[in-house]
């Protein structure tokens, strides 16, 4: 009989044990991705990606000395904004959802931010001159037309212009002056006649 009770009260224990863990499904044993940011400067802009180089004393940079940040999963204006005047040389600040693969370049694939530093956000008159045209951004290529014998009929002009650090939103808007003409001269090309010059803008993403 005492044995019977011995282990009786030993099931009994091994129950109550068991039970001290989390049960399945527990909301407090759930870990969820973090939100994590770290400055770096810009190395290249590519179509779907930023190759990037962590600024000095980011952790992201123990990791490897280039980044590959895929833009596909941004999609918050401010950011969108950013990706569109994103320049080599720019420095940023890139939030993310943790984990960077371990390859050469590493790579983060759940970049949900990108914006300029405030550093660079005060140096934003570097930007590129830009106009908006039918909903599209050209940016100027520095290149002067080598077109000979162009019709004299402009096919639009410029009538508002924001400041050189911000980024044109409305049609026939840039951000270097109002009052020049332009013409469509190919696909995702206009040229504008400035300085009585005609300069070539090519359309971006």
């Amino acid at each position: 009989m005492k044995r019977m009770v011995a282990r009786i009260a030993a099931a009994l224990a091994a129950l109550a044990l068991s039970g001290c863990g989390s049960a399945p499904g527990d909301k407090t044993s759930e870990v969820t991705d973090p939100k994590l940011y770290f400055d770096a400067t810009v190395l290249e802009v590519r179509e779907h990606s930023v190759l990037v180089e962590p600024l000095e004393g980011a952790e992201e940079g123990n990791t490897a000395d280039q980044i590959s940040v895929g833009t596909d999963s941004i999609s918050e204006e401010s950011s969108v904004g950013t990706l569109a005047a994103l320049r080599p040389g720019d420095t940023i600040r890139i939030g993310y959802h943790g984990g960077i693969t371990e390859t050469y370049p590493a790579g983060i694939d759940s970049a949900f931010a990108i914006t300029f530093t405030d550093d660079a956000a005060a140096g934003q008159s570097d930007l590129a001159p830009m106009v908006m045209v039918d909903g599209a951004l050209y940016y100027d290529t520095g290149e002067e037309s080598t077109i000979d014998g162009r019709c004299g009929v402009m096919d639009g002009e410029i009538t508002s212009a924001v400041s050189a650090s911000e980024i044109p939103a409305t049609d026939d808007q840039s951000n270097f002056g109002t009052g020049y003409g332009y013409q469509y001269t190919g696909e995702g090309q206009i040229e504008i006649y400035m300085n009585e010059k005609w300069m070539v803008f090519e359309e971006r993403e």
